[in-house]
C-alpha cells in the first residue's frame, strides 16, 4: 500500500519510486533507504505510516489474534457530527495505538541511534505516523425508526491513505535540511532551504503580507533530509537510481510529466504502443456484465 502510494504521489517525477521495489529489497539493501535525500525522508515516512495504517485497520477486522478493536472509550469527546442528535460510541475503532506501536517496534528498531542518518530516520518514521494519528476520522451510523436518527453509534477509522500520501507529499516539498551538529540539542538548530544558518535560540519568523508574524513551524511533523539528491536522470545501478530513459512523458506539457522535464534535455522517441482493454460492455440479466478485449493503437512518447 506504501508503496503504491509512494508511485501515485511520485508518477510524474524523475525518482517515481523505482528504488523501493521489489519489496524484498525496501530496508535491508535499497541504497536509497540508506541515504539522506528529500527522497529518503519521504519513503521512511510513508513506509512507516502504511505500517502503522494497515495495521490498525487489521485489527479493527479481526485477522490479527494479538489485536482487535480499539479498546478507548472515547469519554467526553463528541463527534461533530452528533452534536444534535442522542449518540454514542460503539462499532469497532481501528486500533491506531496497537499500529503505532507496531510501527515503531518493526521500523524503529532497526535504526542505531547516534548517528545522523538513524537519527533522521527515526525522525521521519514518526513524522510519518504523526499524519495517521493527527487525520483519524469519524464514521456514524443512524438507528431509528423509518430512517430516523434518534441515536447514533460512532467509531474512528484511519484515514485514506490517499490523504495520507498527499499531505507527506507536500511535506516533502517542504523538508528541513539538518546538519550534524542540529541533531544533539534540546532546540535543534535547522536550516530551512534558501535561508541562512541562524542561532538555535532565535528560529526565524516570517511575517504575513499583513504584518503578522507567522507561526515558527512544528518541526515534528516536518521530514528532514541532510543530503542533496541527484538529479535522477541517469541510470546508476550502484545507488538504486532507474534514470529516466524509457518513461512516458507529455511533449506539450511544461509541468513534471513534460518530456522538458523528465528527459533532462536528452529529448524524446515516438513510438507505436499496442494495448489491450475492456470494450463493448454489455448487462446480461441477470446479473453480469460480459466485455470484449479490443487492441488499442496509439502513439506515444517516451524519453531517450
Amino acid at each position: 500500500m506504501a508503496i503504491s502510494e509512494c508511485q501515485y504521489q511520485f508518477m510524474w517525477h524523475r525518482w517515481n519510486c523505482s528504488s523501493l521495489t521489489p519489496s524484498s529489497r525496501i530496508q535491508q539493501n535499497s541504497v536509497l533507504l540508506q541515504r539522506g535525500y528529500r527522497e529518503t525522508a519521504f519513503a521512511y515516512a510513508i513506509l512507516a505510516a502504511g505500517v502503522a495504517h494497515n495495521v490498525a485497520r487489521t485489527c479493527s477486522m479481526g485477522r490479527l489474534v494479538s489485536c482487535n478493536c480499539d479498546p478507548s472509550s472515547y469519554k467526553g469527546k463528541t463527534p461533530v457530527d452528533a452534536k444534535d442528535v442522542q449518540w454514542k460510541w460503539g462499532g469497532c475503532s481501528h486500533n491506531l495505538d496497537y499500529g503505532l506501536e507496531f510501527s515503531r517496534q518493526f521500523l524503529d528498531t532497526r535504526e542505531k541511534v547516534g548517528d545522523i542518518q538513524s537519527t533522521v530516520n527515526l525522525h521521519n518514521n514518526q513524522a510519518g505516523r504523526l499524519v495517521v494519528a493527527s487525520n483519524m476520522q469519524i464514521r456514524c451510523k443512524c438507528h431509528g425508526m423509518s430512517g430516523s436518527c434518534e441515536l447514533k453509534t460512532c467509531w474512528k477509522v484511519t484515514p485514506d491513505f490517499r490523504i495520507v500520501g498527499k499531505i507527506l507529499k507536500e511535506r516533502f516539498r517542504n523538508a528541513v535540511l539538518v546538519t550534524q551538529s542540529n541533531l544533539g540539542s534540546v532546540t535543534p538548530s535547522v536550516r530551512i532551504r534558501g535561508s541562512r544558518r541562524r542561532r538555535p535560540d532565535r528560529p526565524r519568523q516570517r511575517k504575513h503580507r499583513d504584518g503578522r508574524r507567522r507561526k515558527p513551524r512544528d518541526l515534528a511533523k516536518q521530514l528532514f533530509y541532510y543530503q542533496k539528491s541527484p538529479n535522477f536522470c541517469e541510470r546508476d545501478p550502484t545507488t538504486d537510481i532507474a534514470g529516466t530513459a524509457g518513461r512516458k512523458c507529455n511533449k506539450t506539457s511544461t509541468a513534471g510529466d513534460g518530456c522538458a522535464n523528465l528527459c533532462c534535455g536528452r529529448g524524446y522517441n515516438v513510438v507505436r504502443q499496442r494495448r489491450t482493454e475492456l470494450c463493448h460492455c454489455k448487462f446480461r440479466w441477470c446479473c453480469m456484465v460480459k466485455c470484449q478485449n479490443c487492441t488499442v493503437e496509439e502513439w506515444i512518447t517516451v524519453c531517450k
